[in-house]
């Protein structure tokens, strides 16, 4: 039995927690077993590996609910100029410039960085989505050895859609049965993947619903992350997405659906009522002018959203910024989006999104945990911990990064991965992406 504790200097179980001065956790075999004061999970104990980490803020891991970690690749890349909408962004330069390009080394190298990253700035979960129509087969087992080395918790997809034809769609979503099949539990998991209705005709998406099922797995699709999505299915179906999904009997609770940037009321109301998931991504949002998700409406209905970064900005502290300010400024009201309703986003709400045992430092969950430093500006209380994360701390602030019990990340030193050469040969297949042809 492998037993660790962890002792901090003031802990947050769950954002609608009261904040513990001097508590720590307790883990065994990689799952909470006692939270409390640090003298009582001390107490008699002989021979325990003991972390001192009282200089820290201990919080549950923050969870990706939505991530493209190709996308690292794409950062920089030069354009003449901006694409003109977000079709285009699609048509012109996301699809022929960076999916349709990518290839094996390019998915290892851009997975191995993100997870890099994402451990240093504390994620310890991410749902990875990838799209790369011509680097199948076999690459989610690729970025699954990624994620075993590098020891952080995913949810991997390969996202199918019928830009290549029928046989590479049919291809994507065999291949994620295949792989959910090898790895239905642990941390390395499965999902189901689906482009958007723009991109998979009714028969693709009846299919890809059905193998979920059959597989026992959530199923993943982008949701009108802009206008264009709600004009196409309008006039093709006469209907806005959600309400010709719903007509296919497709939504329920095992659906993640990310982005939800142009839905109306009904549409609100209709996921609310199927327990659709969601995942926010307020920064790719306003990256790629989708525009604002009416999260405060979703939230209203009863809908609980993850937050994801999309691939774009990776600090979850950044993420967190923009899902906390941009509703305030969008809807004049310093009311909207408070800070204990963000940090459940990028928490819990996240881990439930995206079907994992985390999110929250409890007895039986499994041990992510994080540390932030204490250094702050002015006193950490009870009333203003939400805030003090969220407004006031950044990816650059943890100092402990701990998932299924196993420290990845401590006092600025990564022990699983080595970030220089991640970056180093981040850098080889970019510059091999941004001048390749389209085989």
């Amino acid at each position: 039995m492998a037993e660790r504790i962890v002792l901090g200097g003031a802990l947050l179980a769950a954002a609608d927690a009261e904040l513990q001065m001097e508590w720590g956790v307790r883990i065994v075999d990689g799952t909470i077993a006692d939270v409390g004061p640090n003298e009582a999970l001390v107490g008699t104990r002989r021979g325990i590996e003991t972390i001192d980490a009282r200089d820290l803020l201990l919080v549950p891991g923050f969870v990706n609910a939505h991530m493209h970690s190709y996308g690292i690749l794409a950062h920089g890349i030069p354009l003449a100029e901006p694409p003109a909408g977000f079709y285009p962004f699609l048509a012109e330069f996301w699809w022929p410039r960076v999916e349709d390009r990518l290839d094996a080394a390019m998915v290892e190298a851009a997975f191995r960085l993100a997870c890099a990253r994402m451990i240093r700035s504390g994620v310890t979960t991410v749902c990875d989505v990838l799209e790369a129509p011509r680097a199948a087969p076999g690459i989610l087992d690729v970025e699954a050895r990624v994620a075993e080395e590098t020891g952080i918790r995913a949810v991997l997809s390969l996202e199918a859609s019928e830009r290549h034809g029928d046989a590479a769609a049919r291809a994507a979503l065999f291949e994620n049965a295949g792989f959910a099949a090898t790895h239905g539990t642990g941390r390395v998991t499965g999902m189901m993947s689906l482009h958007t209705s723009f991109s998979c005709s009714e028969a693709l998406v009846r299919e890809g619903k059905a193998l979920a099922v059959e597989s026992g797995v959530r199923i993943h699709l982008h949701l009108s992350e802009s206008d264009y999505e709600p004009s196409y299915t309008l006039e093709r179906y006469g209907v806005r997405p959600a309400i010709w999904y719903d007509r296919l009997g497709f939504w329920d609770s095992s659906v993640l659906a990310s982005q939800g940037v142009a839905l109306d009321a009904e549409e609100i109301a209709v996921l609310a009522k199927r327990r659709v998931r969601l995942a926010h991504m307020p920064a790719s949002n306003c990256e790629v002018g989708g525009g604002v998700a009416p999260v405060p409406e979703m939230l209203e209905a009863g809908i609980r959203p993850g937050l994801g970064t999309d691939g774009y900005i990776n600090d979850p502290f950044e993420v967190m910024r923009a899902a906390f300010l941009i509703p305030k400024g969008v809807r004049r009201d310093a009311r909207a989006m408070p800070a204990r309703t963000v940090l459940a986003m990028a928490t819990a709400w996240g881990a439930d999104a995206v079907g994992v045992n985390a999110g929250l430092l409890a007895p039986g969950r499994r041990a992510d945990v994080v540390g932030v430093r204490l250094d702050l500006d002015t006193p950490l209380t009870p009333e203003n911990v939400a805030e003090q994360l969220v407004l006031f701390r950044s990816g650059t602030d943890v100092a402990l990064t701990v998932v299924d019990g196993r420290v990845l990340f401590r006092d600025r030193g990564l022990l699983t991965v080595d970030l220089e050469a991640a970056r180093r040969e981040a850098h080889a297949q970019a510059r091999r992406l941004w001048t390749r042809g389209i085989r």
